[in-house]
Protein backbone atom coordinates (compact mmCIF):
# COMPACT_ATOMS: atom_id res chain seq x y z
CA UNK A 1 0.00 0.00 0.00
CA UNK A 2 1.49 3.61 -1.30
CA UNK A 3 0.50 6.30 0.72
CA UNK A 4 0.88 9.87 -0.63
CA UNK A 5 2.63 12.35 0.97
CA UNK A 6 0.29 15.39 1.12
CA UNK A 7 -0.97 17.32 4.64
CA UNK A 8 -3.84 17.89 5.35
CA UNK A 9 -4.18 22.02 3.83
CA UNK A 10 -3.52 20.47 0.37
CA UNK A 11 -7.30 19.18 0.38
CA UNK A 12 -8.40 22.95 1.46
CA UNK A 13 -9.44 23.69 -2.19
CA UNK A 14 -11.03 22.29 -5.08
CA UNK A 15 -7.65 22.83 -6.71
CA UNK A 16 -5.30 21.00 -4.37
CA UNK A 17 -7.53 18.02 -4.23
CA UNK A 18 -7.53 17.82 -8.44
CA UNK A 19 -3.60 17.98 -7.82
CA UNK A 20 -3.48 15.05 -5.71
CA UNK A 21 -5.72 13.07 -7.79
CA UNK A 22 -3.71 14.24 -11.26
CA UNK A 23 -0.44 12.69 -9.58
CA UNK A 24 -2.23 9.37 -8.44
CA UNK A 25 -2.96 9.10 -12.90
CA UNK A 26 0.40 10.24 -13.30
CA UNK A 27 1.39 6.95 -11.08
CA UNK A 28 -1.37 4.84 -13.25
CA UNK A 29 -0.22 5.43 -15.97
CA UNK A 30 3.51 5.07 -15.28
CA UNK A 31 2.77 1.39 -14.25
CA UNK A 32 0.21 0.94 -16.67
CA UNK A 33 -1.75 -0.29 -13.42
CA UNK A 34 -5.64 1.10 -12.30
CA UNK A 35 -5.13 2.32 -8.81
CA UNK A 36 -7.39 2.60 -5.88
CA UNK A 37 -7.85 5.38 -4.60
CA UNK A 38 -8.55 6.41 -1.01
CA UNK A 39 -9.46 10.13 0.40
CA UNK A 40 -10.45 10.81 4.08
CA UNK A 41 -10.97 13.61 6.24
CA UNK A 42 -11.98 14.33 9.44
CA UNK A 43 -16.08 14.56 10.17
CA UNK A 44 -14.76 18.55 10.80
CA UNK A 45 -13.70 19.25 8.37
CA UNK A 46 -16.92 18.89 6.27
CA UNK A 47 -18.97 19.55 8.79
CA UNK A 48 -17.50 21.22 12.43
CA UNK A 49 -20.50 21.38 14.22
CA UNK A 50 -22.23 17.65 13.06
CA UNK A 51 -22.79 14.66 14.70
CA UNK A 52 -22.95 11.03 12.49
CA UNK A 53 -24.54 8.11 13.80
CA UNK A 54 -24.24 4.58 11.75
CA UNK A 55 -28.16 4.81 11.74
CA UNK A 56 -28.34 7.89 10.63
CA UNK A 57 -25.93 7.87 7.67
CA UNK A 58 -28.11 4.42 6.51
CA UNK A 59 -31.34 6.31 6.70
CA UNK A 60 -30.01 9.59 5.48
CA UNK A 61 -28.54 8.11 2.45
CA UNK A 62 -30.92 5.50 1.55
CA UNK A 63 -29.23 2.45 2.20
CA UNK A 64 -31.49 0.05 2.05
CA UNK A 65 -31.78 0.24 -1.81
CA UNK A 66 -28.23 0.17 -2.20
CA UNK A 67 -25.05 -2.36 -1.38
CA UNK A 68 -23.91 -1.61 2.01
CA UNK A 69 -21.96 -3.05 4.94
CA UNK A 70 -22.40 -1.64 8.30
CA UNK A 71 -20.47 -3.34 11.80
CA UNK A 72 -21.00 -1.42 15.37
CA UNK A 73 -19.79 -2.86 18.31
CA UNK A 74 -20.94 0.23 20.09
CA UNK A 75 -17.26 2.06 19.02
CA UNK A 76 -15.72 1.23 16.56
CA UNK A 77 -18.13 1.36 14.04
CA UNK A 78 -18.36 1.11 10.21
CA UNK A 79 -20.42 1.78 7.08
CA UNK A 80 -19.60 1.17 3.14
CA UNK A 81 -22.06 2.61 1.05
CA UNK A 82 -22.13 1.54 -3.22
CA UNK A 83 -19.19 -0.28 -4.56
CA UNK A 84 -16.01 1.01 -6.74
CA UNK A 85 -14.82 -2.32 -6.65
CA UNK A 86 -17.09 -6.02 -6.72
CA UNK A 87 -15.71 -9.58 -6.63
CA UNK A 88 -17.89 -12.80 -5.75
CA UNK A 89 -17.05 -16.34 -6.29
CA UNK A 90 -18.77 -20.06 -5.22
CA UNK A 91 -17.46 -23.43 -4.73
CA UNK A 92 -14.80 -24.60 -2.04
CA UNK A 93 -12.44 -22.22 -3.74
CA UNK A 94 -14.16 -18.98 -2.36
CA UNK A 95 -12.49 -18.08 0.27
CA UNK A 96 -8.78 -17.86 -1.82
CA UNK A 97 -9.50 -16.45 -5.00
CA UNK A 98 -11.54 -13.53 -2.50
CA UNK A 99 -8.07 -12.99 -0.57
CA UNK A 100 -6.32 -12.90 -4.05
CA UNK A 101 -8.57 -10.39 -4.73
CA UNK A 102 -7.88 -8.34 -1.93
CA UNK A 103 -4.10 -8.89 -2.35
CA UNK A 104 -4.32 -7.59 -5.56
CA UNK A 105 -5.88 -4.26 -4.85
CA UNK A 106 -4.02 -3.74 -1.70
CA UNK A 107 -0.83 -3.37 -3.66
CA UNK A 108 -2.65 -1.24 -5.77
CA UNK A 109 -4.14 1.42 -3.40
CA UNK A 110 -3.04 4.83 -2.78
CA UNK A 111 -4.19 6.77 0.36
CA UNK A 112 -4.44 10.25 1.35
CA UNK A 113 -4.01 9.48 5.15
CA UNK A 114 -3.47 6.10 6.13
CA UNK A 115 -2.54 7.54 9.94
CA UNK A 116 -6.96 8.74 10.05
CA UNK A 117 -8.59 6.21 12.00
CA UNK A 118 -10.16 4.10 9.10
CA UNK A 119 -8.58 6.48 6.86
CA UNK A 120 -7.82 3.31 4.10
CA UNK A 121 -10.01 1.15 1.77
CA UNK A 122 -12.21 -0.93 3.44
CA UNK A 123 -12.75 -5.14 1.74
CA UNK A 124 -16.59 -5.42 3.01
CA UNK A 125 -17.13 -9.47 3.54
CA UNK A 126 -19.99 -11.95 3.10
CA UNK A 127 -19.31 -15.95 3.45
CA UNK A 128 -22.71 -17.96 2.95
CA UNK A 129 -22.85 -20.93 5.52
CA UNK A 130 -22.66 -23.28 2.58
CA UNK A 131 -21.15 -22.67 -0.74
CA UNK A 132 -24.07 -22.26 -2.59
CA UNK A 133 -26.52 -19.75 -1.60
CA UNK A 134 -30.13 -18.57 -2.62
CA UNK A 135 -30.02 -15.01 -2.12
CA UNK A 136 -26.30 -13.86 -1.69
CA UNK A 137 -23.32 -14.80 -3.36
CA UNK A 138 -21.56 -17.65 -1.74
CA UNK A 139 -18.30 -15.40 -1.44
CA UNK A 140 -19.17 -11.67 -2.47
CA UNK A 141 -16.24 -8.45 -1.45
CA UNK A 142 -16.33 -5.14 -1.97
CA UNK A 143 -14.92 -1.81 -1.79
CA UNK A 144 -17.38 0.78 -1.27
CA UNK A 145 -17.34 4.66 -2.59
CA UNK A 146 -18.21 6.05 0.60
CA UNK A 147 -17.09 4.64 3.94
CA UNK A 148 -17.22 6.49 7.65
CA UNK A 149 -15.69 5.08 10.54
CA UNK A 150 -15.60 6.02 14.28
CA UNK A 151 -12.84 4.61 15.92
CA UNK A 152 -11.44 6.44 19.11
CA UNK A 153 -13.86 9.12 19.43
CA UNK A 154 -12.63 9.94 16.02
CA UNK A 155 -15.21 10.16 12.81
CA UNK A 156 -13.07 9.51 9.69
CA UNK A 157 -14.77 10.39 6.19
CA UNK A 158 -13.62 8.09 3.27
CA UNK A 159 -14.30 8.43 -0.71
CA UNK A 160 -12.95 5.46 -2.55
CA UNK A 161 -12.45 5.58 -6.74
CA UNK A 162 -10.40 4.05 -9.27
CA UNK A 163 -8.24 6.32 -11.09
CA UNK A 164 -6.19 5.59 -14.25
CA UNK A 165 -5.16 7.12 -17.14
CA UNK A 166 -8.44 7.05 -18.92
CA UNK A 167 -10.54 8.82 -15.90
CA UNK A 168 -11.79 12.01 -16.06
CA UNK A 169 -10.28 13.75 -13.15
CA UNK A 170 -12.39 16.91 -12.65
CA UNK A 171 -15.90 14.80 -12.58
CA UNK A 172 -14.30 12.51 -9.52
CA UNK A 173 -13.70 15.55 -8.01
CA UNK A 174 -17.06 16.96 -8.48
CA UNK A 175 -18.54 13.36 -7.89
CA UNK A 176 -16.69 13.53 -4.51
CA UNK A 177 -18.32 16.92 -3.70
CA UNK A 178 -21.76 15.85 -3.86
CA UNK A 179 -21.07 12.84 -2.05
CA UNK A 180 -19.60 15.02 0.73
CA UNK A 181 -22.59 17.40 0.38
CA UNK A 182 -25.14 14.59 0.69
CA UNK A 183 -23.15 13.06 3.87
CA UNK A 184 -22.62 16.76 5.67
CA UNK A 185 -26.44 17.31 5.54
CA UNK A 186 -26.72 14.23 7.26
CA UNK A 187 -24.66 14.90 9.77
CA UNK A 188 -26.37 18.38 10.16
CA UNK A 189 -30.02 17.27 10.36
CA UNK A 190 -31.39 18.74 13.62
CA UNK A 191 -32.41 15.29 14.94
CA UNK A 192 -32.17 11.71 13.66
CA UNK A 193 -35.05 10.40 11.79
CA UNK A 194 -36.57 8.03 13.78
CA UNK A 195 -39.38 5.66 11.50
CA UNK A 196 -41.71 3.33 13.16
CA UNK A 197 -41.06 0.15 13.05
CA UNK A 198 -44.31 -1.87 11.93
CA UNK A 199 -46.57 -3.49 14.91
CA UNK A 200 -48.47 -6.01 13.52
CA UNK A 201 -47.92 -9.01 11.58
CA UNK A 202 -48.37 -12.97 10.25
CA UNK A 203 -45.58 -15.21 11.58
CA UNK A 204 -44.93 -18.75 9.67
CA UNK A 205 -42.47 -21.33 11.13
CA UNK A 206 -40.57 -23.75 8.19
CA UNK A 207 -40.03 -26.55 9.88
CA UNK A 208 -40.97 -29.01 12.91
CA UNK A 209 -37.79 -28.09 15.10
CA UNK A 210 -38.69 -30.42 18.11
CA UNK A 211 -39.30 -33.46 15.38
CA UNK A 212 -35.55 -32.19 13.93
CA UNK A 213 -34.00 -32.87 17.27
CA UNK A 214 -35.40 -36.59 17.33
CA UNK A 215 -33.94 -36.73 14.57
CA UNK A 216 -30.28 -35.76 15.10
CA UNK A 217 -30.60 -37.52 18.39
CA UNK A 218 -31.09 -41.00 16.38
CA UNK A 219 -28.36 -39.81 14.56
CA UNK A 220 -26.32 -38.95 17.31
CA UNK A 221 -26.12 -42.39 18.54
CA UNK A 222 -26.04 -44.11 15.22
CA UNK A 223 -23.00 -42.66 13.99
CA UNK A 224 -19.84 -41.03 15.63
CA UNK A 225 -21.27 -37.99 15.39
CA UNK A 226 -20.64 -35.55 18.65
CA UNK A 227 -22.76 -32.79 18.05
CA UNK A 228 -25.23 -30.92 15.26
CA UNK A 229 -26.43 -27.37 15.56
CA UNK A 230 -29.59 -27.12 13.96
CA UNK A 231 -31.23 -23.76 12.98
CA UNK A 232 -35.09 -22.85 12.74
CA UNK A 233 -36.44 -19.97 10.76
CA UNK A 234 -39.71 -17.89 10.89
CA UNK A 235 -41.28 -15.71 7.93
CA UNK A 236 -42.89 -13.09 9.59
CA UNK A 237 -44.85 -10.59 7.14
CA UNK A 238 -45.63 -7.37 8.66
CA UNK A 239 -47.98 -4.71 7.99
CA UNK A 240 -45.69 -2.23 6.75
CA UNK A 241 -42.04 -2.28 5.16
CA UNK A 242 -39.73 -2.90 7.83
CA UNK A 243 -37.12 0.45 8.31
CA UNK A 244 -33.37 -0.83 8.31
CA UNK A 245 -32.57 1.99 10.60
CA UNK A 246 -35.09 1.55 12.85
CA UNK A 247 -34.25 -2.18 13.04
CA UNK A 248 -30.56 -1.82 13.47
CA UNK A 249 -30.85 1.34 16.28
CA UNK A 250 -33.25 -1.00 17.85
CA UNK A 251 -30.83 -3.92 18.11
CA UNK A 252 -27.75 -1.74 19.22
CA UNK A 253 -30.22 -0.31 22.34
CA UNK A 254 -31.29 -3.94 23.55
CA UNK A 255 -28.03 -5.50 22.47
CA UNK A 256 -24.90 -3.20 23.13
CA UNK A 257 -22.65 -5.72 24.07
CA UNK A 258 -23.46 -7.80 20.53
CA UNK A 259 -22.19 -7.20 17.17
CA UNK A 260 -24.84 -5.01 15.32
CA UNK A 261 -24.70 -5.73 11.47
CA UNK A 262 -26.19 -4.61 7.87
CA UNK A 263 -25.37 -6.58 5.00
CA UNK A 264 -27.51 -4.94 1.57
CA UNK A 265 -26.95 -7.58 -1.35
CA UNK A 266 -28.18 -4.60 -4.03
CA UNK A 267 -30.89 -6.26 -4.87
CA UNK A 268 -33.43 -5.38 -1.90
CA UNK A 269 -32.50 -7.62 0.12
CA UNK A 270 -30.99 -7.15 3.20
CA UNK A 271 -29.72 -9.04 6.08
CA UNK A 272 -29.17 -7.80 9.62
CA UNK A 273 -28.73 -9.05 13.29
CA UNK A 274 -27.10 -8.54 16.85
CA UNK A 275 -24.43 -11.65 17.47
CA UNK A 276 -22.78 -12.23 20.09
CA UNK A 277 -19.89 -14.23 18.65
CA UNK A 278 -16.97 -12.94 16.78
CA UNK A 279 -15.35 -15.42 15.08
CA UNK A 280 -11.56 -13.48 14.10
CA UNK A 281 -10.08 -9.92 14.86
CA UNK A 282 -6.98 -9.39 13.42
CA UNK A 283 -4.85 -6.06 14.88
CA UNK A 284 -1.14 -5.46 13.84
CA UNK A 285 -0.43 -9.10 13.82
CA UNK A 286 -2.50 -10.12 16.90
CA UNK A 287 -5.50 -12.27 16.33
CA UNK A 288 -8.88 -12.90 18.55
CA UNK A 289 -11.66 -15.73 18.53
CA UNK A 290 -14.05 -16.67 20.56
CA UNK A 291 -15.73 -19.91 21.63
CA UNK A 292 -19.32 -19.36 22.76
CA UNK A 293 -21.14 -22.11 23.20
CA UNK A 294 -23.56 -23.55 25.64
CA UNK A 295 -26.45 -21.29 27.16
CA UNK A 296 -29.06 -20.61 29.58
CA UNK A 297 -31.30 -17.79 30.23
CA UNK A 298 -31.26 -14.89 32.16
CA UNK A 299 -32.94 -14.53 35.73
CA UNK A 300 -35.85 -11.80 36.78
CA UNK A 301 -33.39 -11.30 39.72
CA UNK A 302 -29.93 -10.81 40.36
CA UNK A 303 -29.75 -13.67 42.89
CA UNK A 304 -32.06 -15.51 40.41
CA UNK A 305 -29.22 -14.67 37.67
CA UNK A 306 -26.27 -15.81 39.62
CA UNK A 307 -27.86 -18.81 40.12
CA UNK A 308 -28.41 -19.91 36.71
CA UNK A 309 -25.29 -18.66 35.68
CA UNK A 310 -23.10 -21.02 38.26
CA UNK A 311 -25.75 -23.75 37.44
CA UNK A 312 -24.67 -22.99 33.36
CA UNK A 313 -20.55 -23.15 34.53
CA UNK A 314 -21.37 -26.65 36.10
CA UNK A 315 -23.71 -27.98 33.70
CA UNK A 316 -21.78 -31.40 32.24
CA UNK A 317 -23.99 -31.01 29.23
CA UNK A 318 -23.47 -27.36 28.07
CA UNK A 319 -19.41 -27.25 29.41
CA UNK A 320 -19.39 -30.66 26.88
CA UNK A 321 -20.65 -28.46 24.09
CA UNK A 322 -18.52 -25.66 24.77
CA UNK A 323 -15.39 -27.92 25.50
CA UNK A 324 -16.11 -29.18 21.85
CA UNK A 325 -16.02 -25.88 20.30
CA UNK A 326 -12.76 -24.97 21.87
CA UNK A 327 -10.75 -27.85 21.16
CA UNK A 328 -11.99 -27.52 17.42
CA UNK A 329 -10.63 -24.00 17.53
CA UNK A 330 -7.08 -24.39 19.01
CA UNK A 331 -6.97 -27.90 16.70
CA UNK A 332 -7.53 -25.53 13.40
CA UNK A 333 -5.35 -22.67 14.47
CA UNK A 334 -2.52 -25.52 15.64
CA UNK A 335 -2.57 -27.11 12.00
CA UNK A 336 -1.76 -23.33 10.61
CA UNK A 337 1.51 -22.82 12.63
CA UNK A 338 -0.21 -20.83 15.30
CA UNK A 339 0.17 -21.01 18.97
CA UNK A 340 -2.96 -20.13 20.70
CA UNK A 341 -3.36 -19.52 24.53
CA UNK A 342 -6.56 -19.80 26.76
CA UNK A 343 -7.87 -20.05 29.97
CA UNK A 344 -8.46 -23.90 30.76
CA UNK A 345 -11.79 -22.48 32.22
CA UNK A 346 -14.68 -20.67 30.15
CA UNK A 347 -15.95 -16.70 32.23
CA UNK A 348 -19.92 -16.00 31.68
CA UNK A 349 -20.77 -13.60 28.27
CA UNK A 350 -23.84 -12.25 29.78
CA UNK A 351 -26.45 -10.58 27.30
CA UNK A 352 -29.42 -9.08 27.84
CA UNK A 353 -31.69 -12.10 27.34
CA UNK A 354 -29.34 -15.00 27.34
CA UNK A 355 -25.94 -16.04 28.78
CA UNK A 356 -23.12 -17.88 27.23
CA UNK A 357 -20.37 -19.87 28.02
CA UNK A 358 -17.48 -18.18 26.50
CA UNK A 359 -13.39 -19.04 26.22
CA UNK A 360 -11.33 -16.04 24.43
CA UNK A 361 -8.45 -17.30 21.90
CA UNK A 362 -5.40 -15.45 20.87
CA UNK A 363 -2.72 -16.26 18.71
CA UNK A 364 0.24 -14.15 16.87
CA UNK A 365 -0.01 -14.24 13.07
CA UNK A 366 3.37 -14.34 11.44
CA UNK A 367 3.36 -13.20 7.91
CA UNK A 368 2.32 -13.97 4.97
CA UNK A 369 -0.75 -15.55 6.74
CA UNK A 370 -3.82 -13.90 5.90
CA UNK A 371 -7.36 -13.45 7.25
CA UNK A 372 -9.45 -15.32 5.04
CA UNK A 373 -7.10 -18.52 5.21
CA UNK A 374 -7.83 -18.60 8.64
CA UNK A 375 -11.02 -17.70 8.17
CA UNK A 376 -11.82 -20.95 5.94
CA UNK A 377 -9.85 -23.00 8.52
CA UNK A 378 -12.32 -21.41 10.98
CA UNK A 379 -16.02 -21.97 8.96
CA UNK A 380 -17.89 -23.59 10.29
CA UNK A 381 -16.73 -24.16 14.13
CA UNK A 382 -19.10 -26.50 16.11
CA UNK A 383 -21.29 -23.55 17.52
CA UNK A 384 -22.80 -23.06 14.20
CA UNK A 385 -22.31 -26.70 12.54
CA UNK A 386 -21.07 -29.48 14.74
CA UNK A 387 -18.55 -32.26 14.98
CA UNK A 388 -17.43 -34.09 12.88
CA UNK A 389 -18.01 -30.78 10.33
CA UNK A 390 -18.31 -32.52 7.41
CA UNK A 391 -21.27 -35.20 9.02
CA UNK A 392 -23.03 -32.44 10.94
CA UNK A 393 -23.02 -30.04 7.38
CA UNK A 394 -24.87 -33.43 5.92
CA UNK A 395 -27.21 -33.41 8.82
CA UNK A 396 -27.85 -29.99 8.63
CA UNK A 397 -28.92 -30.37 5.13
CA UNK A 398 -30.82 -33.46 5.51
CA UNK A 399 -33.16 -31.88 8.43
CA UNK A 400 -33.35 -28.09 7.75
CA UNK A 401 -35.95 -27.05 5.32
CA UNK A 402 -34.09 -23.78 4.12
CA UNK A 403 -31.47 -22.61 2.96
CA UNK A 404 -29.50 -20.60 5.42
CA UNK A 405 -27.31 -18.44 3.68
CA UNK A 406 -25.84 -15.81 5.74
CA UNK A 407 -27.01 -17.36 8.65
CA UNK A 408 -24.71 -18.42 11.15
CA UNK A 409 -21.62 -17.42 8.54
CA UNK A 410 -18.84 -15.30 8.11
CA UNK A 411 -19.43 -11.26 7.54
CA UNK A 412 -16.70 -8.49 8.43
CA UNK A 413 -13.69 -6.90 6.77
CA UNK A 414 -10.15 -6.73 5.63
CA UNK A 415 -8.25 -3.27 5.41
CA UNK A 416 -5.85 -1.89 3.77
CA UNK A 417 -3.33 -2.74 6.12
CA UNK A 418 -4.23 -6.82 6.68
CA UNK A 419 -6.26 -5.64 9.58
CA UNK A 420 -9.72 -7.40 9.89
CA UNK A 421 -12.80 -8.33 11.97
CA UNK A 422 -15.41 -11.15 11.53
CA UNK A 423 -18.32 -12.20 13.74
CA UNK A 424 -20.85 -14.61 13.17
CA UNK A 425 -24.34 -14.03 11.48
CA UNK A 426 -26.29 -15.66 14.36
CA UNK A 427 -29.16 -13.97 16.24
CA UNK A 428 -30.37 -12.64 12.56
CA UNK A 429 -32.81 -11.73 9.96
CA UNK A 430 -33.05 -11.31 5.99
CA UNK A 431 -35.28 -8.41 5.30
CA UNK A 432 -36.81 -7.56 2.26
CA UNK A 433 -39.74 -4.95 2.06
CA UNK A 434 -42.92 -6.24 4.25
CA UNK A 435 -40.95 -9.81 4.68
CA UNK A 436 -38.37 -11.08 6.91
CA UNK A 437 -36.63 -14.87 7.34
CA UNK A 438 -35.66 -14.64 11.25
CA UNK A 439 -33.36 -17.32 12.07
CA UNK A 440 -31.62 -18.65 15.36
CA UNK A 441 -30.28 -22.52 16.11
CA UNK A 442 -29.19 -24.77 18.84
CA UNK A 443 -26.83 -27.45 19.59
CA UNK A 444 -27.75 -30.70 19.86
CA UNK A 445 -25.93 -33.45 21.67
CA UNK A 446 -26.47 -36.34 23.33
CA UNK A 447 -27.55 -35.09 26.69
CA UNK A 448 -30.18 -33.06 24.79
CA UNK A 449 -33.83 -33.05 25.28
CA UNK A 450 -36.08 -31.28 22.53
CA UNK A 451 -38.34 -29.45 24.37
CA UNK A 452 -35.49 -27.57 26.08
CA UNK A 453 -33.72 -26.88 22.64
CA UNK A 454 -36.94 -25.41 21.05
CA UNK A 455 -37.45 -23.22 24.40
CA UNK A 456 -33.93 -21.49 23.91
CA UNK A 457 -34.58 -21.31 20.00
CA UNK A 458 -38.04 -19.38 21.01
CA UNK A 459 -36.18 -17.43 23.10
CA UNK A 460 -33.35 -16.48 20.24
CA UNK A 461 -36.17 -15.96 17.43
CA UNK A 462 -37.91 -13.71 20.18
CA UNK A 463 -35.01 -11.25 21.04
CA UNK A 464 -35.11 -10.83 17.20
CA UNK A 465 -38.59 -10.38 16.64
CA UNK A 466 -39.11 -7.66 19.88
CA UNK A 467 -36.22 -5.62 17.85
CA UNK A 468 -38.07 -5.65 14.34
CA UNK A 469 -41.68 -5.34 15.10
Amino acid sequence: MLVAPFSPALFATYKRLHAFLSQCQQQASRQQQTKLVNVSFGLAAIAPDGQLTPWAILDGLSAARQMHFCHSHGEPWRVGLGTVLLAHASGIARFSRMQQFIDVWRKRTVCYDATLPGGQPHFFSGFTFFDTAENFDPAQVFVPQLQVTQQNGQVTVSLNCLIDDAVNVTSVVEDFNVQLRHLRDVANASQEANPRRPTQRVDRDLGDFRQAVRSALKAIDQQPLQKVVLADAVDVLASAPFQLAASLRSLAQQYPDCHVFSFNNGSGQTFVGASPERLLSIEKGRLVTDALAGSAPRGQTSNEDRQLGQQLLANPKEKEEHQIVVDFIVQQLRSLGLCPNYRPQPTLKQLANIQHLHTPIEATVPDPLDALTILEQLHPTPAVAGLPRTAACDLIHQLESFDRDLYAAPLGWVDAAGDSTFIVGIRSALLSGRNARLYAGAGIVSASDPDKELAEIRLKLQAMLSSLV
